[in-house]
């Protein structure tokens, strides 16, 4: 049997390579993300959007936390001392709709190193290929007003969704689960609502 050239040999090994990482990058593939915006794999043309979603147990811990019921206000007084919370929260800007009972707002802040980012800018330009680290962080507040069907209180139900870019303009979202910032959130609506002026909380201080 005739042996395959070193001419086969070149052009076998390339496909070779690219479906060995294929493969790989298939069985590290979490099953609660979603590819929302494709770069492209073998040659990358665009950034890379990923969602990932909460499993069940977050879900859980997020339903936990996220909803409070109040009795000793309005929806107007509500939404107006939710708006007032999230720009004490640095969320910015904050927009209130009366019709839909929401108020929702931003919150934008650097997570990166300037200068390492420069100098990341510099290598890449030379075609040195460098793996994307956390450069920017956007966050997106929403609060819901609904009546309460069993009783005379209002449901309030918040969510915050953050978004990692990185320093290749690839970005990763999901839902916040922690209670931290909820009950930061809840905390100084209460405040607010209950006029509490002697409130210094300092929950989740933007940066």
């Amino acid at each position: 049997m005739a042996k395959p050239s070193m001419q086969r040999l070149h052009i076998r090994l390339p496909a070779t390579v690219v479906l060995a990482v294929m493969i790989a990058a298939c069985a590290h593939k979490n099953p609660n993300e979603r590819v929302t915006g494709d770069g492209g794999r073998l040659f990358r043309v665009s950034s890379r959007q990923i969602t990932v979603d909460l499993t069940e147990d977050e879900r859980r811990a997020l339903a936990q936390v996220q909803d409070r019921h109040i009795s000793i206000a309005n929806s107007l007084d509500i939404m107006n001392g939710s708006a007032m919370v999230l720009s004490q929260m640095g969320f910015k800007p904050v927009k209130k709709d009366p019709d839909l009972q929401k108020v929702e707002g931003e919150r934008h802040k650097v997570v990166g190193v300037r200068w390492r980012a420069a100098i990341r800018t510099l290598f890449k330009s030379k075609g040195i290929p460098l793996s994307g680290k956390p450069d920017h962080e956007s966050m997106r507040a929403l609060v819901y007003i609904r009546p309460n069907s069993t009783n005379n209180t209002l449901m309030v139900r918040t969510r915050f969704d953050v978004t990692i870019w990185d320093t290749n303009g690839d970005a990763r979202s999901t839902t916040v689960h922690d209670g931290a910032i909820y009950n930061c959130f809840f905390s100084r609506l209460n405040s607010i609502l209950t006029k509490q002026t002697d409130n210094d909380t300092l929950c989740d201080k933007p940066s």
